[in-house]
């Protein structure tokens, strides 16, 4: 992880705590996906603080019917945490855990209760156990409730209970794509006032700041799935556990090979300068082209011009995704020029991209990355390489 030198910089509140929640969705995609034992991925857009009174309109219609999941919070981060879907989508997400055709559920009887409840037990412990540890604070989820009435009926109970003491909740729009199929649902999240207090302390803890860049580096993999799953129609998942800072004598030291790679260049240009190579072996490139055309394993066995666009957009989409993401949070003006596909030597890759970053900096940040299509899935490494004066840039944002 980065490890910046002291700024005044800092980030907000809501800033940070999409942070945390953008890092929350992320574990509980993981849980989930080992309990389904299939790709599951949750997307947040980040908790926005709202007044507990426009709550009520949070779930829509109150007269419109809703399944909710109810956990009550004990601990540090006390309070009371609400997962709710409109009833079409709760039978929805029914049919898709219990690997039932669209349109089987007809009511929400025990066994789709049971499957909600337990989907629910395992998103709300994950985001609740992992917004606590981010925030250095204790948390004791309890059992989950079904609820199943009328939105203002589920609702009212919660604004009754903190409306004496509180003034105001956490809300976020979620998402939830499993097999494909992509369900939306609310979340929200009522903390006691001590509770309150002890979040909007520590979102301007060090340890919340230093690690924005982190999640920029989950949250531009999260916009690279949507926009690769937009552009091949299928599911695609792009996944990483963030940046780390590497010398650059060790990016090239750890590609000593005979064996040929396949890259993709993109030089960065506006206010962030540098480079940014995504490192890929020749099998893997071959299946990865494979599954993106939609052909058996196997079937690519040279980088044809049709092979190379494929990769070539693939690049694109992914550097942009990347680079798109960091520019919104640094609040500057960055994009990366169109991808080169090279195949070549990883060491000759590498010293012909960093001529010109050898001169200026010796660091890279590195993100190993997984990529998967159809819950298959394919390793490769993505560096980013800023000029000191952009890394410089990066260190003030994360301080």
């Amino acid at each position: 992880m980065i490890s910046a030198p002291p700024s005044t910089g800092s980030i907000s509140m809501s800033e940070a705590l999409r942070t945390v929640t953008v890092n929350s969705s992320y574990h509980a995609s993981r849980a989930l996906s080992k309990w389904f034992r299939r790709g599951v991925r949750l997307t947040c857009d980040g908790f926005a603080e709202t007044p507990l009174h426009e709550l009520a309109d949070a779930l829509g219609d109150a007269d419109s019917c809703v399944a909710a999941i109810h956990m009550a919070l004990e601990g540090e981060l006390s309070g009371d945490i609400l997962l709710a879907f409109p009833e079409a989508t709760a039978l929805s997400l029914a049919d898709l855990l219990m690997s039932s055709p669209p349109g089987s559920a007809q009511a929400l009887g025990e066994i789709e209760r049971s499957a909600l409840q337990e989907t629910g037990n395992i998103l709300g412990s994950a985001l609740t156990n992992s917004l606590a540890s981010w925030l250095k604070l204790d948390v004791r989820p309890s059992a989950p409730a079904v609820l199943h009435d009328l939105a203002g009926a589920v609702i009212q109970p919660l604004v009754v209970q903190h409306v004496t003491a509180a003034d105001s909740a956490f809300l976020t729009r979620t998402e939830f794509e499993l097999d494909g199929s992509k369900l939306d649902f609310r979340m929200l999240l009522v903390p006691s006032p001590e509770a309150m207090t002890l979040i909007r302390s520590r979102c301007q803890a060090e340890e919340v700041q230093a690690n924005a860049l982190h999640t920029l580096a989950i949250n531009a993999a999260f916009d690279a799935s949507r926009a690769m799953s937009k552009w091949l129609k299928k599911g695609v998942r792009l996944q990483t556990d963030g940046f780390v800072r590497v010398p650059l004598a060790q990016v090239t030291a750890s590609h000593e090979s005979d064996a040929p790679v396949v890259a993709l260049h993109a030089p960065l240009v506006d206010q962030m300068h540098g480079h940014i190579l995504m490192l890929i072996s020749m099998r893997k490139a071959g299946l990865l082209v494979d599954r993106l055309m939609g052909q058996p394993d196997g079937a690519t066995t040279e980088f044809n011009d049709m092979a190379r666009s494929c990769l070539q957009e693939t690049g694109n989409i992914i550097s942009s995704a990347f680079i798109n993401s960091w520019a919104k949070w640094l609040d500057i003006h960055c994009e990366p020029a169109s991808p080169q596909v090279l195949v070549d030597l990883p060491e000759s890759i590498i010293e012909s991209a960093l001529v010109e970053q050898a001169q200026l900096s010796d660091e890279a940040l590195l993100a190993m990355t997984e990529f998967s299509v159809d819950g298959q899935w394919l390793e490769w490494e993505l560096f980013v390489l800023p000029t000191p004066a952009s890394l410089r840039l990066i260190e003030a944002f994360c301080a």
